[in-house]
């Protein structure tokens, strides 16, 4: 008959691993694949853990009464989930969040991955408190997760019927717009991008940076705004194409931080100067941009603030806070750095 031992050597792991993964916890850092390889072992050799070793709640769950809420994370990103910054930022900052309360943050998947259908079961395979999406989710995708998760939180999604912790869009786009007004510059293009599922007419961002212009009669070249997806490399093309054609303003408001840094790439591979010739600034303000070349000038957004604030929310909700879903927005700050004129 086989033991925990047997079962550990199988899978190749410690019998400390096997017992954690058959009770289920998940405080310490483990792969969805050692998981696998450990059942697929007791499978194998169909390993029985001795009664009273598993730990059980009345439901039948196997996991110990005592066991720490466990959250989920959906991150809205097309890259890594790991390398983008500004989710990084606020990722960070809802598992430090829930380290200080005794909770673990055992899923964390893009929103791209959540789509699909077989990720979506596993995601669900083990016990889940609450979730914070960082996306607006599909119908059938945001249904079934209501259905099997008792809270859940949103950062800047348009589900109406939870809780969201955002910063305004179109203010951000506004106040850099103003900004760069008040320092001179009157040729001012717009590199961004849209939500998934909107047009990039109608996000929220270039909707403030139209407004902006409009309010101080500054003329819009529709050339030189771009709806770049999201993606730095299009940014880059954006300008190279702008040069070559003649038409570059004096100077730019970029949707993100990361793009508005492939755009000052592009700028000095062209040998034009920043800010003598044209201006960038972006919006976010994520930790690198301060090392950008040179420094980038951005509107801040309180990113750790808001991924504390969100698990803040989300506790509430766990613990039984029942009063109508409620938006709270973060303030803006004007970050201004060599990327900008004085």
């Amino acid at each position: 008959m086989s033991n925990i031992r047997d079962v550990a050597k199988e899978a190749g792991v410690s019998t400390a691993t096997v017992s954690r993964v058959i009770n289920h916890d998940t405080m310490g850092r483990m792969t969805e694949e050692t998981k696998e390889r450990v059942w697929a072992a007791i499978a194998k050799l169909g390993y029985k853990a001795p009664a009273g070793s598993v730990k059980k709640k009345s439901q039948g769950t196997s996991v110990s009464d005592d066991s720490p809420q466990q959250i989920g994370c959906v991150i809205s990103t097309d890259k890594d989930k790991y390398s983008d910054p500004y989710f990084l930022s606020i990722l960070s900052a809802i598992e430090e969040q829930a380290r200080r309360n005794g909770c673990s943050v055992p899923f964390v998947v893009t929103s791209k991955e959540i789509e699909d259908t077989p990720i979506v079961d596993t995601f669900f395979s083990g016990k889940l408190d609450g979730i914070i999406l960082m996306n607006t989710l599909s119908n059938d995708i945001y249904s079934s997760i209501k259905k099997k998760v008792p809270a859940i939180v949103g950062i800047d999604t348009a589900h109406t019927d939870i809780d969201n912790i955002i910063y305004d869009h179109y203010a951000a786009a506004s106040m850099a717009v103003d900004t760069l007004y008040k320092k001179g510059y009157k040729k001012i293009g717009f590199l961004g991008a849209s939500p998934s599922g909107l047009a990039f007419e109608d996000s929220k961002r270039f909707r403030g940076y139209l407004s902006s212009m409009y309010a101080h009669k500054l003329t819009i070249d529709p050339r030189t705004t771009v709806d770049c997806k999201w993606q730095e490399d299009a940014c880059f093309k954006a300008i190279k194409k702008m040069h070559k054609g003649g038409y570059l303003p004096d100077a730019f408001v970029v949707a993100s931080d990361l793009m508005a840094m492939a755009v000052l790439r592009a700028l000095y591979d062209l040998d034009i100067k920043v800010p003598d010739k044209v201006a960038v600034m972006g919006i976010s303000n994520i930790e690198m941009s301060r090392f950008s070349n040179p420094p980038l000038s951005t509107i801040g957004i309180h990113t750790a603030q808001m991924g504390t604030l969100a698990f803040d929310t989300l506790k509430q909700r766990m613990e039984g806070y029942d009063m109508l879903p409620r938006t709270i927005a973060l303030p803006l700050e004007i970050v201004l750095r060599a990327s900008t004129n004085d």
